[in-house]
């Protein structure tokens, strides 16, 4: 591992006793995972937790936690050719590399093709993740394509939001935005034209979406505001009751604790890349009082 130079960024482990970096700046204490480059805590003001992880989150090798901000790549949802490969892609079960520790509490995380990803995904790429806390907790996926013919890819920051209540939560900034809807029980009673609600399964794609969205009602009643670039999709999620009785690693309440707002490019507005080019989807939270 590359040596770590200053206090605001250490060597840790998470609740697996895996490899993981803690971040402590302006914007709060962050620790990040290297397996998936999976940022699993975001404490504020203290300890307040901003992002959600489940009581029965696996920490085992090669699994996907469920929680924090998982990295979607190469493809979004299930896989469209071959149902037995990874939903939502290789990143976030793949080891990543520290590559750099930036100034201030920040580091670079690094991914690159391997005989495994090609077995899932023919093409050659150079993924970094930065991730530092300043005012708030600022994370940044680029994917360069390095080799030799154009790719295209989906991409998500699978962010999961703690909230007071689900119920009484508020997702502002993408009224009257286009979207489709997924769920197999969804509300049936939506206006367009006011900010999102959740009172049934939601698992919503908007497309074309705004650089800022806010989540009202999030854990201590304060609005954490997403403001992104390279981002033209934004995916709104909660399983709800039924749903969530079903899922692994979710308990079956703690569907009222979490709602996802994902920054994301997918569907109509996946990446396509020639050969030397890079892409970059840029996420910063940050919060303010109730």
């Amino acid at each position: 591992m590359t040596q770590l130079p200053t206090d605001a960024v250490r060597e840790v482990t998470d609740p697996g006793g895996r490899p993981a970096l803690e971040l402590k700046g302006p914007g709060g204490r962050v620790r990040v995972g290297l397996l998936g480059a999976h940022v699993q805590s975001w404490q504020v003001s203290g300890k307040v937790e901003r992002l959600f992880m489940s009581a029965e989150a696996s920490f085992e090798e090669g699994v996907a936690s469920r929680g924090g901000i998982p990295i979607v790549f190469p493809w979004f949802g299930a896989h469209g050719l071959n149902s037995d490969f990874p939903a939502h892609g290789f990143a976030r079960t793949s080891e990543w590399e520290l590559a750099k520790v930036g100034p201030g509490a920040q580091v670079i995380l690094s991914l690159k093709d391997s005989a495994a990803t090609r077995s899932l995904w023919p093409h050659s790429f150079h993924a970094q993740y930065t991730v530092s806390v300043e005012e708030g907790l600022r994370v940044a996926l680029s994917i360069t394509n390095t080799g030799d013919e154009a790719f295209t890819f989906e991409e998500a920051l699978h962010t999961y939001f703690c909230v007071e209540s689900v119920t009484d939560a508020l997702v502002l900034g993408l009224e009257n935005v286009h979207y489709s809807e997924s769920a197999k029980s969804p509300a049936g009673d939506v206006d367009p034209a006011r900010p999102i609600r959740f009172t049934a399964e939601t698992d919503r794609i908007y497309q074309g979406v705004p650089e800022t969205i806010a989540i009202s009602g999030a854990k201590d009643r304060c609005t954490v505001q997403l403001k992104t670039s390279g981002a033209d999709s934004a995916v709104v999620w909660n399983p709800w009751i039924e749903k969530a009785a079903a899922m692994s690693q979710l308990g079956d309440d703690e569907w009222k604790d979490f709602v996802c707002v994902e920054s994301a490019n997918c569907k109509d507005f996946a990446v396509g890349l020639q050969p030397g080019q890079e892409h970059s989807l840029e996420l910063t939270l940050t919060q303010s009082p109730a």
